[in-house]
This record gives structure tokens, C-alpha cells and sequence, in this order.
């Protein structure tokens, strides 16, 4: 019943705290790269942020991870590469009177291919002059396996016997870190964690006609783990500042073999948003969308952060999840689908017309993909059913021009081309067959009208064409969407959109795809 609590608490706190948007005021968006390598596994992988920060002390963090190597070949870099995890860490900080240092809670909700994580935490931490700083930070991580990957079957006696195969897991994770700044244009951290953690249910392997319990194991066949790690950031700039990290991590659960794990990346801030003044002006925006299959009854989210560089271009990072039941709403059994990083430039032409570049890349995690048996093959993805989420990529570059009829109303027409590549591990399996990397052609022609200052609507029709089937056994496609935006405040809008979908691969029946989102300028 505790654990059951848990979730619930969690879940109510990251909710209700995006309600404090409404008094998050202009602040500073910075992007991270990170690129890291095991000295022993030698397995490459990727992650990259976008944290946006409010004067006020908010942090918002949005995050993904990418493999490479299709996961588990060694010194392969930037290729075969498929999403890992990814989430929003949410966090406030409160400074304490007198010079006492600050308080600072967080919250992480994290998906990854099989799994959703809640982890609360608080960070204490003290500045004890101009040059030295420390901190303590205790989290709890609590990890709850998906449908597909909790259950599987067995005989035992001579009957099916259905059972829990994965469980539950919970971690108590403490950390100690010491920095220092007293070095010109050079800052040195060192972090000490410890984790401690068990199941939180109870789980079962088949051997020999009978079901025997697992064991929680974290490293050298215990319940205990830990890492340190050593930092060095280089202050290049008030913007641009690399850092280079390593540490001695544990190679696996049942030995007390260890390795180093390094870490290179940089932090690139934007400058100040909202800020007129600034040489470099942009607007941050938080932009949620929760999507549903009216045939179908299936849901799914996609959240993230949206850069607007004052019309010039944009830049944004996105996380998409869908529950792998149906009529299951918001975070119930969520797995993630897949992560995106997207971006574009606007060339302003003569007599009103906008030219723009852009491009979109989908890291696809491979959740809910499971082809152990034909009882687990997963639905499709919402929105697009000739895609099996097998983990991979999607390459998507695109050329769009938009021409500005008046003040109120404006065309557009694009061109895009996705280029989807499985991870070469998973392009064939017993049940679903052979997959290979495939792709296509889309046409996307629309039209946005402004009704009044605060209501305004739009219409997208687009054409599919690929080298492989889209829907009733055919290789080609197409969707139409009307959506409508409600500008609610100066800071909150409102959007609901409407759009014709495939539904099957081999028959042409469709469905009606719902969308209800909001955005938010920070």
C-alpha cells in the first residue's frame, strides 16, 4: 500500500507544480551536451539537456539519453544509435537566512523503454567563502516496470502458471559533492555517491518446474553501490563553459570489478530570455500535448521545451511516451516512444515570403517494442501505424515557405524527407519478421488564420510517400488536421486539434486522433 502512496504523492506534486508557472517570470535556457565512455564496457552514449532557469529560482530540466553501438557493440561512435532514457527534473531553490546556505527540493519523472521513475529528493548546500562550496543531496528512486515486461508464462507441472518475471525497484541514493573556484577560469567538483536498494515486490524466475525468487542485486552481489566522480569545467565564456569528468563506476552486479567511466560535454547558455536589450533575444516556452485515439482508445504525451529566437529560428527538445493499455490516461503504465531535438532558420524574402530550413531528429527507445511472443506485440504509434517502434532514429530534414497573405492570414508549403533507421540488433525477430531501414516522402501544404487577438486556427493537409506500406497495403498516405488555439493569458495558450489518421496497415479503415495541449512563456 506504501508503494502505491508513493506513486500518487509523486504524481500530485509534478503535477500541481506547474502551477507555479504562473509566477516563474524571465530567466536564462542553456543547452548540454554530454558524450561518455566506459573504460571496460567501451560503450559510447549520449545525452542532452535543455534547462531553463527563472530569476525567481526555478529549474526546469528537460533530458534524453542515445546510445550507440545498437547498445552493446564496442568503440562504435555516432552510429547505430536508438534512444535510451529521458524525463524533467523539476526544482526550487530557497536561500536560508543569515548565510545558512539553501534548501533544495526536486522532482524527477523519468521513461524509459520498459519503465517510468518518480524521484523526489533535497539538496542541502553551503558556500564557505568566495572559493569553496559544498553540498549533501539525499533522492529516492522509485522505478515501476510496464505491462509488457512485468508478466510472463511458464509450466509448471504440467500447467501455464502466469508470473511476476520483473519487479518494482526502490533506491535510496545519497550524495556528498566538494567544489572549487579558486583557480581563474577553471572550477574543480568532486562527488561521492552511495546507493542503497531492494524490490519493492516480489519477482520470480522458472528453473527446473519451479518459480524461484530473484534477488536484488546492485553491485558484487549486494544491495549497496557507489561511484565518485572528479570534474573540471573550463569558464570559457559567460555562455560557453566544457567540462571534462571521471569516474570510478561498477561494471556489473555480481562482481567487485569496477571501471572508469569518462565523461566530455559543454553547457551553452542562451543569454537572458525575455530581454529586449540582449544581443541574442529569445523566448522559452514549456509546451505539453496530450494526444488520444478516438477508435483506438490509446493516449499519449509529448512534453519539452520550446526556443523562439525573436522569429528568427527556434530550437526545441521533446519527449514523447504512450500507455500501453488502453484507456489508461496521463502516467499510468507510460514507457517512452521516443525523444526528438528539432530546430530551424527563417530567411525573410521579398514581398512576404518566409523561407525556412529545418530539421528534426527522433532518437526511438524501442518502448513497448516486444516480439518474445505474439500476446506482447504492442499497438502501434499513435499517429503513425506503419511504424513498428522498433529502437533507432528518424532523420528528418525539411524546406518550408510560408507566405503572409495580410496580417491575418498566411499559406504555407513543405517538403520533408524521413529517413528511419533501425538498430541493426532489431531489424529481425521470429514473430514481426525483417525490418530494414526505409523512407519517405512528405508533402505538408496549410493555411493559419487569426480570428481575433486572442483566437486563432489552422488547417494542415499532408501526403505521405514511401518505399515501404503506410496503410492499407499501399505505400502511400495521407492526414489532415485542424487545430485551434485559445490565448488564454499573456502566458498561457491553450490548443486543441483535431486530425485524420490511418488506423491499420492492411485495411483502410481511419480514426479520429485528439490533441489537447498548452504552452506556457516563461
Amino acid at each position: 500500500m506504501g508503494k502505491i502512496k508513493l506513486k500518487k504523492i509523486s504524481l500530485m506534486i509534478f503535477i500541481s507544480t506547474f502551477s507555479v508557472y504562473a509566477f516563474a517570470g524571465p530567466g536564462q535556457t542553456t543547452f548540454q551536451y554530454e558524450h561518455n565512455w566506459k573504460s571496460m564496457d567501451r560503450i559510447h552514449a549520449d545525452t542532452l539537456k535543455l534547462i531553463h532557469k527563472t530569476d525567481d529560482n526555478w529549474q526546469y530540466e528537460f533530458k534524453f539519453g542515445v546510445n550507440e553501438g545498437g547498445g552493446n557493440k564496442r568503440d562504435v561512435l555516432y552510429d547505430d544509435m536508438y534512444g535510451g532514457s529521458g524525463g524533467v527534473v523539476i526544482q526550487k531553490t530557497f536561500g536560508l537566512p543569515n548565510g545558512w546556505g539553501a534548501l533544495i527540493p526536486a522532482l524527477e519523472l523519468g521513461f524509459g523503454k520498459d519503465l517510468t521513475l518518480y524521484q523526489p529528493g533535497l539538496k542541502y548546500s553551503y558556500k564557505f567563502n568566495s572559493d569553496w562550496s559544498s553540498s549533501l543531496r539525499y533522492r529516492y528512486e522509485w522505478k515501476k516496470i510496464s505491462q509488457a515486461e512485468r508478466y510472463k508464462i511458464a509450466k509448471i507441472s504440467g500447467n501455464e502458471v502466469k508470473y511476476i518475471s520483473s519487479s518494482n525497484t526502490g533506491r535510496h541514493r545519497l550524495d556528498w559533492a566538494l567544489a572549487y573556484s579558486g583557480i581563474k577560469a577553471f572550477n574543480l567538483a568532486y562527488t561521492f555517491n552511495y546507493y542503497i536498494g531492494d524490490f519493492t515486490n516480489q519477482s520470480y524466475k522458472a528453473l527446473k518446474n519451479e518459480l524461484v525468487k530473484n534477488k536484488y542485486k546492485a553491485y558484487n552481489n549486494k544491495k549497496t553501490d557507489y561511484e565518485q566522480e572528479f570534474k573540471v569545467t573550463y569558464n570559457y565564456s559567460k555562455l560557453l563553459r566544457p567540462y571534462f569528468s571521471i569516474s570510478d563506476v561498477s561494471k556489473n552486479k555480481t562482481t567487485d570489478t569496477r571501471q572508469a567511466k569518462f565523461k566530455v560535454g559543454f553547457n551553452y547558455a542562451f543569454g537572458k530570455s525575455n530581454n529586449t536589450e540582449s544581443n541574442f533575444t529569445y523566448k522559452t516556452y514549456f509546451k505539453y500535448v496530450h494526444n488520444y485515439g478516438l477508435s483506438s482508445r490509446y493516449h499519449s504525451d509529448n512534453f519539452g521545451l520550446h526556443l523562439d529566437f525573436d522569429k528568427q529560428g527556434y530550437l526545441g527538445i521533446g519527449v514523447t511516451t504512450y500507455n500501453q493499455l488502453k484507456d489508461r490516461v496521463f502516467f499510468d503504465d507510460l514507457v517512452s516512444n521516443y525523444y526528438q531535438i528539432y530546430g530551424g532558420y527563417n530567411f525573410y524574402l521579398a514581398d512576404n515570403w518566409i523561407l525556412t530550413p529545418n530539421m528534426e531528429v527522433r532518437f526511438y527507445s524501442g518502448g513497448g517494442y516486444k516480439a518474445k511472443s505474439k500476446e506482447n506485440i504492442p499497438h502501434y504509434q499513435l499517429g503513425d501505424v506503419s511504424d513498428s517502434q522498433r529502437p533507432g532514429m528518424r532523420y528528418a530534414p525539411a524546406l518550408k515557405l510560408t507566405w503572409l497573405s495580410n496580417n491575418d492570414l498566411s499559406f504555407y508549403g513543405q517538403y520533408r524527407f524521413e529517413y528511419r533507421k533501425v538498430s541493426r540488433n532489431k531489424r529481425e525477430d521470429s514473430v514481426q519478421g525483417y525490418v530494414d531501414n526505409r523512407s519517405r516522402n512528405r508533402f505538408d501544404i496549410g493555411a493559419h488564420y487569426v480570428l481575433s487577438p486572442d483566437w486563432n486556427i489552422g488547417y494542415r493537409f499532408s501526403y505521405l510517400k514511401g518505399n515501404y506500406v503506410l496503410q492499407n497495403d499501399k505505400k502511400y498516405d495521407y492526414q489532415q488536421e485542424v487545430d485551434i488555439n485559445w490565448q488564454a493569458t499573456k502566458d498561457w495558450q491553450i490548443n486543441f486539434a483535431a486530425e485524420d489518421i490511418a488506423k491499420k496497415v492492411h485495411s483502410s479503415a481511419r480514426e479520429t486522433k485528439l490533441a489537447l495541449g498548452l504552452s506556457y512563456l516563461f
